[in-house]
């Protein structure tokens, strides 16, 4: 037992400093961009929601990519890994000009598919564009990095996190507020300051897998060798993941949406609420994607009642840890306030829904582990693709529709009502957890 969470320790403490120095890094920059005022804020927060869409696309792709990855990676099976790194790379590049071309040359046009607001569009025109042309800097950098968690080496990841989130902060603070004799640029000075820490980012990261020999290199040969039947049953399972996390992904910018006609005090009340999860989220969000490592790789190499075991230790430890977080929201979300320069009212609007957060991250934890966790790791991706957005669109979008923009009830109610999409969907995943029809080798014969 205690040989087994000294693994999940090695595993997941790297994702999770990693993914807190990313949060970090956003959280700062909300702090930020929060001095220019409550329109900068929205308007960042809504640019970043076509990030987050984007974001979530590509995560789909290479969370599908990693079901083979850590499974190939429990057989030993080096040629396989580098043939399935090239595909996701194909596939991820080719999703980022989907998102690149509207928001470098339509950037107008798709913020006010977000917002009416004409004074945060405006605003937004100074950062979309630019924030768009790390896009397939960042699909790249995912995919490297998943490769590099996906057999055991997350450290790395975590280190070339640290140096550019690390200049992001920096370059964002010289170039936000005009520092060491360079012109305040506002809301497009935190868009450079990104771009330039992905481009170190993405140099970073591909210099230590080339010097070091480590899996995620590819070369022609390895593209060569893709077969139709390797190729068809990559997409097999990739495409619910993608589809899944885009719809998902679609599916929480319509809430923005919807949000954004309610008014743009709840478009920044709820950007403070999500950085502030974010934040919460780090170590689940880490132990999640340190099961599906640990899980894939026991279902590939077919020991399958200890990849069972093992799925059940780390939801138990998962849940336990969200109850941890979600009284230390609980404890922070009036004294957090004082970073913020808001109005009262969004203030008050801000202490209510972190209040429901707090409440509600274990319910959220057992489907991001179900989810990401367990049922991804055995291949398990079209049941998952299904419940996710059939309780999103089925139940979540329609309530916060109806409750928000037709019986107008208050932001924070409708967000309660909202999260009952979670917990339909908690109680199917336990459900199918419970059945084990997840546990599956999915690279058998390939």
């Amino acid at each position: 037992m205690r040989d087994f969470y000294k693994k999940v320790v090695v595993i997941a403490l790297p994702v999770a400093v990693q993914q807190l120095i990313s949060t970090s890094v956003n959280f700062i920059d909300t702090i930020m961009i929060g001095r220019l005022g409550e329109e900068s804020i929205a308007a960042v927060g809504l640019s970043n929601k076509v990030f987050f869409l984007y974001i979530l696309l590509l995560f789909g792709m290479t969370s599908g990519g990693s079901i083979f990855l850590s499974q190939f990676w429990g057989k030993k099976e080096d040629e396989n890994i580098a043939k399935t790194t090239a595909i996701i790379c194909f596939f991820s590049l080719a999703a980022s000009l989907i998102f690149l071309i509207p928001s470098l040359f339509f950037p107008a046009f798709t913020l006010r598919i977000l917002s009416p607001d004409a004074e945060v569009i405006k605003i937004g025109l100074q950062y979309l564009p630019l924030m768009a042309i790390s896009f397939p800097l960042v699909a790249l950098t995912l995919v490297f990095e998943t490769v590099l968690k996906s057999t055991e080496k997350t450290i790395i990841p975590m280190y070339t996190s640290m140096i550019a989130m690390g200049s992001n902060i920096i370059l964002n603070y010289i170039f936000i507020f005009g520092k060491f004799g360079f012109p305040a640029m506002g809301v497009k000075g935190a868009a450079l300051g990104t771009v330039i820490a992905r481009v170190l980012q993405l140099v970073i990261i591909v210099s230590i897998i080339k010097i070091k020999k480590h899996h995620g290199l590819f070369s022609f040969k390895d593209i060569k060798n893709l077969t139709p039947s390797f190729i068809k049953r990559f997409l097999k399972l990739t495409i619910p993941t993608t589809g899944q996390e885009f719809f998902w992904a679609l599916g929480f910018t319509t809430y923005s949406v919807i949000y954004s006609y309610m008014g743009t005090n709840i478009i920044a009340a709820r950007s403070v609420m999500e950085t502030v999860e974010s934040l919460a989220f780090t170590l689940l969000i880490a132990i999640s994607n340190a099961s599906a490592i640990l899980i894939g790789k026991e279902l590939g190499a077919s020991l399958f009642e200890r990849a069972i075991q093992t799925a059940r230790r780390l939801l138990i430890l998962n849940v336990s840890i969200a109850i941890l977080m979600g009284v230390f929201i609980f404890f922070i979300r009036e004294p957090i306030l004082i970073f913020f320069n808001v109005s009262e009212e969004v203030k008050i609007l801000i202490k209510q829904v972190l209040l429901i957060t707090a409440f509600f991250i274990p319910v959220k934890t057992i489907n991001l582990m179900n989810i990401v966790g367990i049922l991804r790791a055995g291949g398990d991706t079209k049941y998952s693709f299904f419940v996710e957005v059939g309780t999103l669109w089925g139940f979540g979008i329609p309530i916060a529709f109806i409750t928000g923009l037709i019986l107008k009830f208050p932001f924070p109610i409708v967000y309660l009502f909202s999260l009952g999409e979670e917990c339909i969907k908690a109680v199917i995943m336990l459900r199918r957890y419970k059945s084990k029809k997840w546990a599956k080798n999915v690279v058998d014969n390939i």
